[in-house]
């Protein structure tokens, strides 16, 4: 994994500007840096490299064809790339062991036509000097990230947010991501961000530009709905059966490197499949994982790391609030809450035992429907009284209630956790950047997991994750994402999903293949955090101070005074979801760090 940098302007290049932006990458490649000038010096290329696969210096980037027509920077792995390799053979002259060569050399034989042979995450920019072309491209599920400069005539182009805040005569807010992200709990959901003027490339899009007219072309190359198999009439054995062998392609393929690879690991249903798929191929491995005081997930972790060696990052208020300013800076727009800042403290321990690459389990709920409200949407579904009553009757014997109806415009997690009451007239005037995804499935939860995968709550995750990996220099991967196991996974029919054993039920059996069935069949835990209560208590000081600020006022977003009403509700125990104060606070800090401070100018 690395960072890169992309730039052309008709007119020539600020070289000086162009250096400080690799620099603010140097975090994401620290082994190797380096650029390329093409076109007159028109056209710019520059890698950061943090060196996975083929370590040697002859396969750093920018990466350029013996001939010279092509150039190439690559963020990400092509974990198929020997298999590609080999496809291609002699028709091209080998330089080097790795994956970054494959990648230009499938480019120089089969054009775009390449990407569907891919298996991997990446994020990429070629420049063809025979064709005056400079091509942008993200990975079906975007993720790798790529943003860009919106509007002028440089065209700039890089793997994360601040350098290209360099290229802005000002750095200002996007106030319709903004309203959103207040009203409607939505963010890292579409092409904005949170700063005006800069966007992100669609996940399974390319941007084709002509350098010769300037002119710029954008499309799909990859639909999810395109690729979903059909299979109705499966059997239960036949599915399972296709579905472990997928599970152990997806693990097997992304245990591809040539330098140390370990797990990040929770108690969870998804990360026990990980590791005991993990530990099953290579028979040891790191496990790392985090433990608040008071709200330890050990017992279960401990139950399924046996034959790896578990190493815990020990969490407390001091630790997170020496993490929580670096976490606003390196996460460049507003996160998740007080476990994306402890996750700095997971990849510091991975890093001091000299753990490159890291696994994680993302991805699970959204292809083998595993959340509360996918539950409630299936017993909701059923075409018959009777079925509706079984179904139901299934949701209360795993949930504990009677599923409810899911409410339109409720927050994304379905709980009440937003205060779009405290928002500004002057906020609301702006129109809300809610972009709904095209209705591409005919089953009403398949249609709500593809909002998940692609919208609501896959993008989100992996920016945090992305960010805070890359912050300390660490590759993180995500299997239950390779794009073989998420296309089958959405042609799963439902009724073999869901269950009086709860959710994801068959890869629940899956795992109870591999693990205890009291994993195999636990209840669905929420992420294990203090923040509820730290808000209340150790960080009211902080929140107080937010609150009552010049400059929170003056933003314009809240309304300051009712924001510290609803804080003092809060405070009297009367509302359990801190989420709307979390927004509060991360969103003012957010601000000062990039809109007050000189962070990228």
């Amino acid at each position: 994994m690395c960072g890169l940098i992309a730039a052309w302007d008709p007119s020539g290049l600020d070289e000086t500007l162009l250096v400080s932006a690799l620099g603010d990458l140097r975090h994401r490649g620290p082994d190797a840096q380096a650029t390329v000038w093409r076109e007159n010096h028109r056209v710019h290329l520059a890698h950061a490299r943090l060196k996975i696969i083929d370590t040697s210096d002859g396969a750093n980037q920018p990466f350029v064809s013996p001939c010279g027509r092509w150039a190439l920077v690559f963020n990400g792995e092509i974990y198929n790339y020997l298999a590609l390799r080999a496809e291609i053979g002699d028709r091209w002259q080998w330089r080097t062991r790795g994956d970054t060569e494959v990648l230009l050399a499938a480019w120089a034989l089969w054009g775009s036509a390449c990407l569907d042979k891919l298996v991997g995450m990446f994020a990429f920019a070629l420049h063809d000097a025979q064709l005056h072309q400079l091509t942008l491209v993200r990975d079906r599920f975007g993720i790798k990230p790529l943003y860009r400069v919106k509007g002028g005539s440089t065209r700039i182009f890089a793997s994360e947010i601040p350098p290209l805040l360099r290229f802005l005569s000002r750095v200002a807010p996007d106030n319709s991501t903004i309203l959103t992200y207040l009203e409607h709990g939505l963010y890292d959901h579409g092409v904005n961000t949170f700063f005006a003027g800069v966007e992100a490339l669609e996940p399974g899009s390319l941007i084709e530009i002509d350098l010769n007219s300037g002119a710029e072309q954008q499309r799909r190359w990859y639909r999810l709905v395109d690729h979903v198999p059909d299979l109705t009439g499966a059997s239960e054995a036949e599915l399972l059966e296709q579905t472990e062998e997928l599970i152990v392609q997806a693990v097997r393929s992304h245990l591809v490197s040539d330098v140390a690879v370990g797990l990040n690991v929770s108690g969870g249903v998804d990360s026990s499949m990980l590791v005991r798929t993990t530990l099953a191929e290579l028979g040891h491995a790191h496990l790392f994982t985090q433990d608040y005081e008071g709200y330890s997930e050990l017992p279960w972790v401990n139950e399924i790391s046996e034959g790896g060696t578990l190493h815990v990052a020990n969490l407390d208020l001091n630790r997170i609030n020496g993490y929580l300013p670096q976490t606003v800076r390196s996460q460049a727009e507003p996160f998740g809450g007080v476990t994306v800042c402890g996750y700095n403290a997971l990849y510091e321990l991975a890093r001091q035992e000299d753990v490159t690459v890291l696994l994680d389990g993302n991805g699970v709920d959204e292809v083998f429907l595993g959340y509360k409200r996918h539950h409630q949407i299936y017993a909701a579904s059923a075409a018959s009284p009777p079925e509706r009553e079984r179904l139901a009757a299934d949701f209360e014997t795993f949930w504990g209630e009677r599923p409810k109806a899911v409410r339109p415009g409720a927050s994304i997690d379905g709980t009440d956790g937003l205060r779009p009451q405290a928002l500004t007239a002057q906020l609301r005037a702006c129109a809300p950047y809610v972009e709904a995804l095209p209705v591409a499935f005919s089953s009403p939860v398949r249609q709500a997991a593809a909002d998940d995968l692609l919208r609501a709550k896959i993008p989100r995750g992996l920016r945090f994750n992305d960010r805070v990996s890359m912050a300390h220099s660490r590759e993180l991967r995500v299997p239950f994402l390779d794009h073989r196991l998420v296309e089958f996974g959405f042609g799963i029919p439902e009724e073999f999903l869901f269950g009086a054993q709860g959710t994801k039920l068959l890869f629940r059996k899956l795992l109870a293949r591999r693990a205890s069935g009291a994993v195999a069949f636990s209840a669905k835990r929420s992420v294990q955090s203090p923040q509820r209560e730290w808000l209340a208590n150790e960080w009211q000081g902080l929140v107080k101070e937010v609150l009552g600020s010049e400059s929170f006022r003056a933003r314009g977003w809240v309304d300051a005074h009712k924001a510290q009403q609803s804080y003092e509700l809060y405070l009297s125990g009367t509302q359990e979801n801190s989420f709307f104060i979390w927004q509060w606070v991360n969103l003012e800090l957010w601000a000062r760090a990039f809109l007050d401070g000189s962070v990228g100018r």
